[in-house]
């Protein structure tokens, strides 16, 4: 058996990814021979928030045809991690198939702020839901509503923000409407990012599956059908019980079914068994919430996955197609109940069941050796604070309104405030998305002080800070210059940095600790520079593929140019990240 072994490799990544500078150093795109078409159909699956030593962890509980038959057979690269500081999902989408970080492709962090307002990565005010969302019931609200925040614009799916072109961009470039590029998810910017500007659909699931109108003014007839189908409400009222009730559990996640810092989903309860139907009596917004919260999630997008395929006729030509499934369910049970939970190993042993039920299905609606798959996470994950093994290094969660106040009383403090015209109260940090700090440019202006001055006051405030848990801040003049080799963490940190969408300070929390928005607050998330939140896994399998684990250091944005090569095209412009040696 293989009872918890997860913290001390984690240890020694972490010193890997700090002492020893980035794992492989980015080098401009340049032209290479074109090679021979080789595949008919490229899949590159996502499974949101899987960590790089998941595979190794609980490799002894999977079956044959599964991930083991990528790690067999494919190309296993074990030390794979993104070489940016935002590890979260819009630059991990983002990145995969540009061959790029944030600072060319522009996606850097889900959201963020553009003068003063909130930018969404996958989103704009100027499109519609195709189909309209499903209407549900209301849920009772107070009846004083006075102090209720006025209702956001909603930004919907769009990928006018990615700044550097994908693979399926460049597949478009040269077949046209003969290549088709899907892209599918629960997740919108899932769908979204990685297909590029002109893919034939994207599709993503709020109740039912749809697309915005960017794409089209209706959803292929297949998803329609498939809609009409109600295969998303199979699943309600029907228990998430353990996948291998025959495993013990306990010893192989490492903890009990009950810790504290675990969440409760979306009326899901603590542990086992979880109830899927949202805490509510009658099919509606909770339940699908709740659905997407389980492993059913997962299954209802193979389901989907599957009806595309077969649709569209993929893989069934000359002319080579592109597929992107990222399945978000993982993502959304590991921020729930952390990464060392039961729910997270149950969700990864479904995850190996689910690839081998995809493999098997493209070996028979494709051909064995007529498509490649690449497979890979958007981001790692960070511990659950609360959960010590041994001799762990501190842990906790940093409330970061309390830090913004903090920081505010401190600069009105040491810079005098202009009193504004329009006699508001003015406030020196506009916007505090983490992990950026957005100074406001009019207080700034009307002060008569640098800009910079004012940010390095604010960068060495919340740095010396005793109590502030922050390892380093960088502002973003320092992040427009050049850093050592050596220092790992400052250029993992100049690779998220796009200056016209950044923020004036960045600050990086100690290790192991989580940026807070409330008391108590319980589940876990990633987007840190460490280990834990960049390593992911890679494997690449396919025709002309050698068996087998690579050891040879890599980044996900490698796959640019693997798809590029099997697919028989140019690498995308800003690819940046040589394919592995061992791959060749």
């Amino acid at each position: 058996m293989r009872p918890f072994p997860a913290l001390g490799s984690l240890a020694a990544l972490f010193a890997v990814a700090i002492g020893a500078g980035l794992f492989v150093a980015p080098r401009p795109a340049e032209p290479a021979p074109v090679p021979e078409r080789k595949v008919k159909l490229a899949v590159l699956v996502i499974f949101d928030q899987m960590r790089g030593d998941f595979l190794e962890r609980w490799r002894a509980l999977f079956g044959p045809n599964g991930f083991a038959r990528l790690q067999r057979d494919g190309a296993w690269f074990t030390h794979c991690h993104y070489p940016y500081g935002t590890t979260t999902t819009g630059p991990g989408h983002a990145s995969m198939l540009t061959g790029a970080c944030p600072d060319a492709h522009g996606i850097v962090n889900n959201s963020w702020a553009e003068g003063g307002q909130e930018a969404y990565c996958a989103g704009s005010p100027r499109y519609k839901l195709v189909p309209p969302a499903p209407v549900f019931p209301v849920e009772p609200s107070p009846k004083d509503t006075k102090d209720k925040p006025a209702a956001k614009v909603p930004m919907i799916g769009s990928p006018e923000r990615l700044q550097s072109e994908t693979v399926a961009d460049v597949l478009k470039e040269v077949h046209g409407a003969k290549s088709k590029v899907f892209g599918l998810s629960l997740k919108d910017r899932s769908a979204i990012l990685p297909t590029g500007k002109h893919p034939d659909g994207a599709y993503w699931f709020y109740g039912t599956f749809g697309t915005s109108t960017y794409y089209a003014d209706r959803v292929h007839p297949w998803v329609e059908t498939f809609n009409q189908s109600k295969f998303a409400d199979r699943w309600f009222g029907r228990d998430w019980n353990y996948f291998r009730p025959d495993v013990d559990y306990t010893r192989w996640s490492g903890q009990p079914d009950d810790v504290r810092g675990e969440g409760v989903g979306v009326g899901q309860r603590g542990t086992f068994p979880h109830p899927t139907t949202g805490g509510k009596p009658a099919l509606g917004k909770n339940y699908y919430e709740a659905l997407a919260n389980s492993p059913f999630g997962n299954d209802l997008l193979l389901e989907f996955t599957k009806t595309c395929v077969t649709a569209e006729r993929l893989g069934a030509d000359d002319v080579p197609d592109l597929l992107v499934v990222s399945f978000s369910s993982n993502d959304l049970i590991g921020h729930t109940w952390g990464p060392d939970s039961h729910e997270v190993m149950d969700v990864t042993l479904r995850s190996d069941a689910l690839m081998a039920d995809l493999l098997a299905f493209l070996d028979t609606n494709v051909g064995k050796d007529r498509y490649l798959l690449g497979m890979t996470a958007d981001h790692g994950v960070c511990p659950l604070p609360e959960i010590t093994f041994g001799s762990n290094p501190p842990r906790g969660r940093v409330n970061l309104a309390d830090l913004r106040t903090r920081l505010e009383a401190h600069l009105t403090t040491k810079f005098p405030t202009p009193k504004p015209a329009d006699g508001k109260p003015a406030r020196w940090v506009e916007e505090f998305v983490f992990p950026w700090v957005y100074l406001n440019p009019r207080l700034v202006a009307a002060s008569g002080k640098p800009q910079i001055a004012i940010a390095e006051e604010a960068a060495k405030y919340l740095r010396e800070l005793k109590d502030g848990h922050v390892a380093r801040t960088f502002t973003r003049t320092e992040l427009a210059g050049t850093f050592p080799e050596s220092d790992a963490m400052a250029n993992r940190v100049k690779r998220s940095f796009y200056p016209s969408r950044s923020g004036d300070v960045f600050v990086v929390l100690d290790p192991h600790h989580l940026p807070a928005s409330k008391p108590n607050e319980t589940g876990t998330t990633h987007g840190a520079p460490f280990s834990y939140d960049t390593h992911v896994p890679l494997l690449v399998y396919g025709p002309g593929i050698r068996g087998g684990v690579r050891t040879e250091p890599t980044t996900p944005q490698a796959l640019a140019r693997i798809f590029s090569k099997w697919l028989n095209v140019r690498d995308p412009k800003s690819a940046a990240f040589p394919i592995p040696k061992t791959l060749e």
